[in-house]
C-alpha cells in the first residue's frame, strides 16, 4: 500500500488531484438512482488502465477512486489497484456490496487503501427496493464486517434516498456507527444525463424540505462527534446553496475529473468531454475553476484538498471536523 508519509509529502507539494475512474459498465445490481446497469457490459482493457493511471501519476493526482458499474466485476481490478499503488496513488473503491468475501481479501492484498460499501437503510426490504436485488443488505453487511475484520479501512456509503429522509437519517447513522462499528458517508442526490454517467433524482415537492432537514441532522451529528465521512464544510455549503459565497468551490476539470471506460475525461458528471486519454494528443486540465453549479460530492468534496492549503481557517476547521474519522484517513 502507498505509504502515508509519501502521500503526505505529495499533498504538501500540491499533488491534490482526484480522479473518479469508471473502469467498467458491468453491474450486478439495478439501482433506482443509477442508469449504468442499462448500458452494454464493457470494461477498459488493462493496458489502457495503465495509460490512464500513468497520466494521473504524472499530473499531480493524489487519489484514484475506482467505480463503475460495479468495479469488482472488472476482470483485472486487483491488477489495476496494484498498478495505482505502485505509482503512489491513494486508491479507494466503492462496491454495491454484491460480492464474495474472497474479493474483499484480494482488494486488500492488491493495496486498496479505502473501501466504501453501499448501504441505503436499516430495513432489508428498502435496500432491496433501491438496489433491485434480493438479500442485498445481508451481503452488504457481510462485506463491511469482513473488510473491518481484515483490517481494511472501510465505511458505509449511503445514498440519501426518499425512504431514508422520511424515516430519519439519525437512525442509520446510529446503526452504522454503533452496530456495524464503522464510519458512514452520504451521497447527495443528483440528476445527470449529460455524459456517460447518468443519475436519477427522486426528490420533488415536500421531499426537498425533508432532504434539507436531513442534511441539518447529519451536520449536527458530525459536530457532535459521530463518525461521518462527509466534510463539514461541504455539509455547511449544502445548507447555503445559492445563498452567498461557499466555503469552497468545485474544481471539476482542474483538480477533480471523471474518466470513463473509453478513456474519455470530463470535469464531472454534468459537463461535456474535455479529451480522450488514449490518443496521442496533448492533454491539458483546466485552470482557475470556481464552479458552484451543483453539489455532487464525488467532485465537490475532493475539490477541498487543493483549497485547504491556501486557507488556514478552512484547514483548521476541517482538521477539527476530521478528528472522529482520523483512523480511516491515516
Amino acid at each position: 500500500m502507498a505509504d502515508l508519509l509519501g502521500l503526505a509529502l505529495k499533498f504538501l507539494r500540491r499533488h491534490c488531484n482526484t480522479a473518479v475512474f469508471a473502469i467498467t459498465t458491468q453491474c450486478n445490481c439495478k439501482c433506482v438512482m443509477c442508469g449504468m446497469y442499462k448500458n452494454p457490459p464493457e470494461f477498459m482493457p488493462l493496458e489502457n488502465v495503465e495509460k490512464v493511471l500513468r497520466f494521473l501519476a504524472e499530473n499531480r493526482f493524489l487519489v484514484v477512486y475506482f467505480t463503475g458499474g460495479e468495479p469488482t466485476l472488472h476482470p483485472h481490478i486487483e491488477k489495476a489497484i496494484k498498478m495505482a499503488d505502485n505509482l503512489n496513488l491513494a486508491t479507494t473503491l466503492t462496491t454495491n456490496g454484491n460480492l464474495e468475501a474472497e474479493s474483499v481479501k484480494k482488494l486488500k492484498e492488491a493495496g486498496l487503501r479505502v473501501l466504501s460499501v453501499s448501504l441505503d437503510h436499516w430495513k432489508p426490504q428498502i435496500c432491496e427496493r433501491i438496489r433491485g436485488i434480493k438479500g442485498i443488505m445481508k451481503r452488504q453487511i457481510e462485506a463491511i464486517t469482513y473488510a473491518k475484520n481484515l483490517g481494511l479501512r472501510v465505511y458505509a456509503l449511503v445514498y440519501l434516498n426518499p425512504h431514508l429522509v422520511l424515516d430519519g437519517v439519525e437512525k442509520i447513522i446510529e446503526y452504522v456507527n454503533s452496530s456495524l462499528g464503522v464510519p458512514i458517508g452520504f451521497c447527495y442526490p443528483a440528476k445527470t444525463d449529460v455524459n456517460t454517467f447518468r443519475l436519477h433524482d427522486e426528490f420533488k415537492g415536500d421531499l426537498q424540505g425533508k432532504l434539507r432537514e436531513s442534511v441539518k441532522t447529519i451536520l449536527r451529528l458530525k459536530r457532535a462527534g459521530y463518525k461521518i465521512m462527509n466534510t463539514g464544510s461541504y455539509l455547511e455549503d449544502l445548507l447555503r446553496f445559492s445563498e452567498g459565497k461557499p466555503n469552497f468551490y468545485c474544481k471539476g476539470g482542474e483538480t477533480t475529473v471523471y474518466i470513463d471506460w473509453h478513456g474519455d475525461l470530463y470535469p464531472c458528471f454534468l459537463k461535456p468531454k474535455m479529451f480522450n486519454l488514449l490518443g496521442d494528443g496533448s492533454y491539458k486540465l483546466q485552470e482557475k475553476v470556481e464552479c458552484d453549479d451543483c453539489y455532487i460530492n464525488c467532485f465537490r468534496e475532493p475539490s477541498l484538498l487543493s483549497q485547504v492549503l491556501k486557507s488556514p481557517r478552512l484547514l483548521l476547521k476541517e482538521t477539527v471536523y476530521a478528528l472522529p474519522i482520523r483512523n480511516l484517513i491515516f
